[in-house]
């Protein structure tokens, strides 16, 4: 019996030990498995967000991580539409996107700060500042940092914005403030909507794919439009105003992947997504000054004008300028009505845009 007991204890203790060794062989192999993630967008695969910030960071992940990771793109609307990419990912129809917040003010109310406008910046100073309030460690509200309170439920990973916003018309001039008064522009945010409404303009809401047709017909008399997107649409053809020097804003996104999905990934795949994102960060801001260049030789081969700013009538100046000042202290009362920290999160912008080389009204710098 004794000779049996032994036997049968050393069996239990090998059988442990080989057990160990296998359950360590399990992890190894889980940690190099192959994973395939679905990414997608509802921008088309022409647009820079996707082709000069998107792919390559994709690439690179796999490159990194010699291939263990591959993903499955699909563009253009043909898994998820704009601006539904926040939604499927939470459902796990994708994996990982393109999230546009800007458009869900319902869902991410504090997400337009970047549209305010500013009296100086571009899209490297906009793109810094923004990557700067989505790692910010600054409390704004019960204890919770911007990202906390906006995305608290996705993993973030800072992208370019948008070359700033431009005022393009189809000709219509400002050579007095009579002159902006009653201008029908096509507003792309809310933001933009309180700056028409301060300055007089006429807002006009509509999809960006919609508006060739209706500026075409002189429906409206231009818009609030960035001018590395001009040849997406071809309003290069049609602007043949706009007004430099001034920013309305930059419009921004991220790349997302929920936390769930995030924490799935392995440490050396975490380790790769976040290297390929400060890799491709800079060429990304880049871009969007590439296109504009190459718009603005277009539209002005086709007749096009760009004047700047401060040569426009005091008058003229004067009036924008005002606008800009009411704009960021109206939407900071929005937030603020509505329980959102807008007077601490208007004063951590102008500070970013400031540290990062860019200009703010100069009401906004004396806020405490």
């Amino acid at each position: 019996m004794k000779k049996w007991s032994l036997l049968l204890t050393l069996g239990l203790s090998a059988s442990l030990i080989l057990g160990a060794c296998g359950d360590d062989s399990s992890e190894a192999n889980a940690e190099g498995e192959k994973i395939k993630l679905r990414a997608a967008t509802g921008l088309s695969a022409q647009h820079a967000w996707w082709a000069a910030s998107m792919e390559p960071w994709m690439e690179r992940v796999e490159e990194l991580t010699d291939g263990q990771v591959e993903f499955e793109s699909f563009t253009g609307g043909e898994l998820v539409a704009v601006p539904d990419e926040a939604e499927a990912l939470e459902s796990g129809t994708v994996d990982v996107s393109l999230v546009l917040p800007i458009y869900q003010p319902d869902q991410f109310p504090m997400a337009e700060i970047t549209m305010l406008p500013l009296n100086h910046s571009d899209t490297f100073i906009a793109s810094n500042a923004w990557k700067a309030l989505l790692e910010s460690d600054v409390e704004l509200a019960d204890g919770k940092t911007y990202s906390e309170l906006q995305f608290g439920q996705f993993k973030v990973f800072p992208v370019s914005t948008t070359q700033e916003y431009s005022i393009s018309t189809t000709g219509k001039e400002f050579k007095s403030a009579k002159d902006v008064i009653g201008t029908s522009l096509r507003t792309p945010s809310r933001i933009h909507e309180m700056y028409a409404e301060q300055t007089g303009l006429s807002s006009v809401t509509m999809p960006a794919v919609e508006m060739y047709d209706s500026l075409s017909r002189g429906t409206f008399d231009g818009s609030f439009y960035s001018i590395a997107d001009w040849t997406g649409y071809g309003f290069q053809d049609l602007f043949k105003y706009t007004v430099t020097g001034i920013n309305f804003g930059h419009f921004n996104t991220f790349i997302g992947m929920t936390k769930e999905k995030w924490d799935e990934m392995p440490e050396n795949v975490q380790e790769a997504m976040t290297q390929a994102n400060e890799e491709i960060f800079q060429a990304g801001a880049q871009e969007w000054i590439t296109r504009s260049e190459a718009a603005i030789a277009q539209n002005e081969e086709k007749g096009g004008k760009f004047v700047e700013f401060s040569s426009l009538n005091q008058e003229v100046q004067d009036h924008f300028n005002k606008g800009m000042e009411d704009t960021w202290s109206s939407y900071a009362k929005l937030l603020e009505d509505n329980g959102q920290p807008g007077n601490e999160l208007v004063k951590l912008w102008a500070d970013l845009v400031v540290e990062n080389g860019g200009k703010v009204p100069e009401s906004v710098k004396n806020l405490k």
